[in-house]
């Protein structure tokens, strides 16, 4: 239980400016404001284009007007440009909303160029402080110490704890949040992108190419100690210590700016990763082999992460005693979500869902949604799956998506749909940051990617009619849970992303869309409490000999 939140219902719905809430929102901001008054955090489960901002905004915005500091934390800075551009407009604000964002969208009176990261550290911004007194990084920082209502995202949040605190916190996706966790206090590096970035600077021989190549020996040293039946094991000192010395480190840093946009990003978590390597005492290192593919390092993780002791001291520290909003369309079993994202220990009565009972106009949102769950197609589906998708492909109009397991599957899928179909594809991988994922798939046909890519996290995928699931998108297991607890995270984990991704077919009430799974395995996992009752009933088992045959009907009757 935190602090109660004691607002209006009268003061609240006086926040609308240029509109009126729907009835259905206006019955579950007022069960809101009941709960925040008991003191209880709230989950508020609804799909999404159900119009969830509608009813978290004008509640965040009346509780900042009476004294409660307030912070709303979205996924993407997209999502916060969204949110000022389109939704604010809506409101009245008093006090203004202000947005924060990461220091890479704010100018560095040093380098007369957007900030970033490898230049503005901490050591940097004290000497800004009285040199640079201007610095639009500094000024940020302080107004999430010090303003009453803050939109900022999940990454700064996380980056920048005050000593002030909040009363009511808002996490919007908060399914997301969860990953925004893990990619705050750990940061992995996969074998296949260092290597890709050394084969492009190999024939250069230039000092990226040099650190890379070092780099990737010390990987195949990690990669040879992991026993061929363990996935996962303890990097060992030596090789800890060989990576922090290695050459090279602040010529490669003064290159950064020489690269693109993808190669800057990997190659700036290698030299973050080098620097946890050269801070052990902070760090466990961890070597962690694929599920699939466990003879190839090119498939293999180098992975730091902060001790539990230092994450569960940050992240009580920004929550304390707020009262927090959890916002999604697929949270899963919401106690299990809550903690994870707070760290706080809930009972039953500490909690509680919303809204309590879902209106018509949500218990048909999925009306036009058909889930084809193949029941008989074979257990490696990629060469004859990739034939089968060609076919749905050409029989579509409006954006496919692809998901598959494991990035080698993605590859060797595109080789073969490259030669199939004759439309514009998108290959996205883990390394591309949130804004440029959003980019690529408004341009895009056809849309490739795994489950441990980041189109999971706030991105919205326009005009999209068709997903191709070829293979459940489950994670590969956290190498800090032992063998007991790790399946039952990753199953968690992949019945969320997996909703997340079908869910992303309707986003307006009249939308129309078709998922098919050619996975068999989803019929073990979908009575679990994290799949949702609008999937579950939306599901038809299919043969494959049928499969074309039910899509074309499902096309046909729509036209």
């Amino acid at each position: 239980m935190g602090n109660p939140i004691v607002i209006s219902e009268e003061e609240c719905f006086r926040a609308f400016l240029r509109t009126e809430p729907k009835p259905y929102q206006r019955n579950i901001i007022k069960e809101l404001i009941v709960e925040l008054a008991k003191g209880k955090d709230v989950v508020l489960q609804l799909p999404t284009g159900t119009g969830k901002t509608f009813v978290y905004l004008p509640v965040a915005i009346t509780a900042a007007a009476n004294d409660y500091r307030v912070a709303i934390l979205t996924a993407t800075n997209l999502i916060i440009d969204q949110i000022v551009g389109k939704y604010l407009p809506y409101f009245r604000t008093d006090p203004e909303v202000y947005a924060a964002k990461g220091i890479e969208h704010y100018s560095c009176h040093i380098t007369n160029n957007k900030a970033e990261y490898t230049t503005c550290t901490r050591e940097q911004r004290s000497l800004c402080e009285t040199e640079n007194p201007e610095c639009a990084v500094i000024y940020t920082n302080k107004q999430l110490e010090e303003h009453q209502l803050i939109l900022t995202n999940f990454h700064k949040f996380l980056s920048v704890p005050t000593s002030r605190g909040f009363d009511f916190v808002v996490i919007d996706d908060s399914h997301g949040f969860e990953n925004a966790l893990s990619d705050k206090f750990q940061t992995n590096i996969s074998y296949y992108q260092i290597e890709k970035l050394y084969r492009e600077h190999e024939s250069k021989e230039d000092t990226i190419s040099d650190f890379a190549g070092n780099f990737l020996d010390s990987f195949d040293d990690a990669f040879r100690t992991v026993p061929p039946k363990e996935f996962k094991k303890r990097v060992p000192e030596d090789i800890i210590k060989e990576i922090a010395q290695m050459e090279g480190y602040d010529e490669v840093l003064g290159q950064l700016s020489t690269l693109d946009e993808l190669e800057k990003g990997v190659f700036y978590n290698l030299l973050y990763f080098v620097k946890c390597c050269k801070n052990t005492s902070l760090n466990t290192f961890y070597i962690q082999k694929d599920y699939y593919f466990p003879d190839k390092p090119q498939e293999a993780n180098l992975i730091a992460r902060s001790s539990e002791v230092f994450q569960k001291h940050i992240i009580k520290s920004l929550f304390g005693n707020s009262l927090v909003l959890f916002v999604s369309a697929t949270p899963g079993d919401v106690y299990t979500h809550a903690k994870y994202c707070t760290h706080k220990k809930y009972s039953e009565d500490d909690i509680v869902i919303l809204p309590y009972s879902y209106p018509p106009v949500v218990e048909n949102w999925f009306k036009n949604l058909e889930i084809y769950e193949t029941q008989d197609f074979p257990e490696d589906p990629i060469e004859n799956g990739i034939e089968i998708a060609a076919t749905i492909i050409k029989k579509t109009k409006g954006k496919v998506l692809l998901l598959f397991k494991s990035y080698r599957d993605q590859r060797r899928a595109e080789s073969f749909l490259r030669k199939l179909v004759p439309r514009k594809i998108v290959f996205i991988d883990e390394s591309y940051q949130n804004e440029l994922v959003q980019e690529l798939v408004e341009k895009a046909d056809i849309i490739m990617a795994t489950a441990s890519s980041r189109l999971w996290e706030g991105i919205d995928i326009s005009d999209l009619k068709m997903e191709i699931i070829f293979s459940l998108p489950f994670i590969r297991p956290p190498v800090y849970l032992d063998s007991t607890k790790s399946f039952p995270f990753v199953r968690r984990k992949m019945l969320i992303r997996l909703q997340q991704g079908i869910g992303r077919l309707i986003r307006k009430e009249n939308d129309k869309g078709v998922c098919v799974i050619l996975d068999n395995r989803l019929k073990k996992y979908k009575n679990s409490k994290n799949f949702s009752d609008f999937f579950r009933e939306r599901i038809f088992p299919v043969s494959v000999n049928e499969l074309i045959e039910k899509i074309e009907n499902s096309f046909g009757s729509r036209e």
